[in-house]
């Protein structure tokens, strides 16, 4: 019988089962979904895993725009304090302002979050670049001629920052395209804002999709919002050519093939097809449809704190672990587990004993 994603992460816990040396023959890949400042939700998520002990589960990460921003604090254990980013660092003008666009600036300043807003977490590029978890970020060519579309976030330092910036580079938004080595990009999201098909190429025969948002009830495509209607589409072509606003034009509609097609295989209405013809299992973890969810440029330290809890607390739920409650600023609490920093592990034991109690 094949296992359930949530069952295999709690088993490899159990067993404690480590990247590169595992007891089964399956290959666990996290798809992170992108989303500007949304990415707090789930960042919150990959959080929840971390503080729960769950991130040696995992054999590759797969993130998207500020999916692999997070992907990367989470591959190099430190998603605990990347997470305080959003309601600390990156909800001021600093790195982001609307009123740069009318100067013809970036809103997003992309430099600041990959050469100083990753300093404030003691973030050090030798973990991500070392780390026992590959980590892989989507990319768009801005050239029609590229073929590439998935790039590994390693080598070095400077080749790590290049891919982040970007994976992240919203066009317009965030400004020009980005260098790696000698093609150019912009926002993974474009061509994939769930990565859960690049997932699926990297061999993955179990898939855990983390996502900054929920599906829509009606099944539409998510209309952009107002500001973007009004700036972005008039200077896109001109900053980055017609292949790239072709693909802006086209956004909604491809967001809304991914996202329905995940439904249909996570509801049990189609079948994913994987490497030599095998199925991998998918399942996804999403904000409940109530949530309040914030916009990818949102500022404000209360709505995305509360993301960040919406996300965490999600995860809890998916994982369907009792004893675990959700707080605002250190999301995972317990009762054996002090407010405050949470000490890398300390929930393992517990989660340890419900997984034994459950059974």
């Amino acid at each position: 019988m094949t296992s359930t994603v949530r069952d295999l992460l709690l088993d490899r816990l159990q067993t404690g089962s480590t990247p590169g040396d595992r007891t089964d023959n399956n290959h666990v890949v996290l798809a992170v979904e992108g989303g500007g400042m949304r990415g707090a939700i789930s960042s919150g998520m990959l959080l929840a895993l971390e503080q729960l002990g769950l991130r040696n589960s995992f054999d590759e990460v797969v993130g998207t725009s500020a999916g692999a921003i997070s992907g990367a604090f989470f591959v190099a254990g430190r998603g605990t304090s990347g997470s305080a980013l959003y309601y600390t660092v990156l909800n001021s003008p600093r790195f982001v302002d609307r009123r740069r666009l009318i100067r013809s600036g970036s809103v997003m300043d992309l430099d600041y979050l990959i050469d100083e807003a990753f300093e404030h977490t003691g973030f050090t590029w030798t973990e991500l670049v070392n780390s026992d978890i590959p980590l892989w970020a989507t990319v768009t060519p801005a050239s029609a001629n590229n073929t590439i579309r998935l790039v590994r976030v390693d080598e070095d330092e400077d080749h790590a920052r290049h891919v982040l910036a970007a994976t992240a580079n919203l066009p317009v938004l965030a400004g020009g395209s980005r260098a790696i080595g000698e093609h150019h990009y912009v926002d993974g999201g474009l061509l994939e804002a769930v990565p859960w098909n690049s997932a699926i190429k990297r061999g993955a025969t179990h898939i855990l999709v983390v996502r900054s948002r929920h599906f829509n009830d009606n099944g539409d495509p998510e209309d952009p919002n107002l500001f973007e209607r009004a700036a972005v589409p008039r200077v896109v072509r001109r900053m980055h050519g017609d292949h790239v606003a072709d693909l802006v034009n086209q956004g909604s509609e491809r967001f809304w093939i991914v996202t329905e097609s995940l439904r249909a295989i996570v509801e049990g209405r189609a079948s994913p097809i994987g490497t030599e013809g095998h199925e991998p299992v998918i399942e996804a973890v999403l904000p409940p449809i109530e949530a309040s969810l914030p916009d990818r440029l949102e500022v404000d330290t209360s709505v995305l704190m509360d993301a960040l809890t919406v996300g965490a607390k999600s995860m809890v739920d998916y994982l369907d672990l009792e004893g675990f409650t959700v707080e605002q600023r250190v999301v995972v609490n317990h009762p054996r587990a002090p407010v405050g920093t949470v000490r890398t592990n300390a929930l393992v034991p517990i989660v340890r004993t419900r997984r034994n109690e459950s059974r």
